[in-house]
């Protein structure tokens, strides 16, 4: 059996490269993401993987954008075996995952440049995101934190910047959204437990809020 090992930094750099098809690695979809390819490729880098894995490892989005230095994107892996671990090329930015739900990592940005994001499922398999620069000036969130306490509260959300029009996705069931486009939506709590919302521009620049629900 490998053990599992976190990748070197210096050995994602070329991760972005790699990929054809990113975001997708698994047994059932082999080197859709380049994982193969990049273990091959550096042999000094131990593969933790182990093969058969129930599922493939997807993580959404495959490709975000920052564009102001302390911006935070949210992404969310599904399939393969929880928990889950979260990684990051270089020091551009950091990438945690949430204690309560590890499918989701939460990247912020140090630097105004590219990163990759890659995350293991219990498994050893994984799956890689792209970070990019985006133009324009900085796509924001308004208000860029919230805590909700009561189910049934709503609140009002409002993104600028970037390049209109603008789209939103919500993380998980603790909560929707009357609408997905637009520059303001009405989030709702339905039930406690933290969640995310993810505004996506249509250059494919995105910002995320993380809103506490206890």
């Amino acid at each position: 059996m490998k053990t599992k090992h976190m990748l070197m930094a210096a050995g994602l750099l070329g991760i972005a490269a790699l990929c054809v098809v990113p975001g997708c690695e698994g047994n059932s979809s082999p080197d859709t993401g380049g994982v193969d390819s990049y273990f091959a490729n550096n042999p000094f880098v131990s593969d933790p993987r182990l093969p058969n894995a129930p599922q493939d490892v997807v993580i959404s989005p495959v490709n975000a954008a920052v564009s102001f230095v302390g911006q935070l994107v949210t992404f969310k892996v599904t399939g393969g075996s929880p928990a889950y671990h979260w990684g990051v090329a270089n020091g551009n930015g950091t990438v945690v995952g949430r204690s309560e739900d590890t499918s989701q990592g939460i990247y912020t940005a140090t630097t105004l440049a590219g990163n990759s994001v890659i995350v293991y499922d219990a498994y050893g398999h994984s799956a890689i995101a792209t970070v990019g620069v985006g133009t324009g000036s900085a796509l924001a969130i308004a208000p860029n934190t919230a805590t909700l306490t009561n189910n049934t509260q709503v609140l009002s959300f409002t993104v600028s910047g970037g390049s209109p029009p603008y789209t939103w996705t919500v993380l998980n069931g603790h909560g929707s959204l009357n609408a997905t486009t637009g520059a303001s939506v009405l989030y709702t709590r339905i039930s406690a437990g933290d969640n995310g919302l993810t505004a996506n521009d249509s250059a494919g620049a995105n910002v995320s809020v993380v809103i506490q629900q206890p």
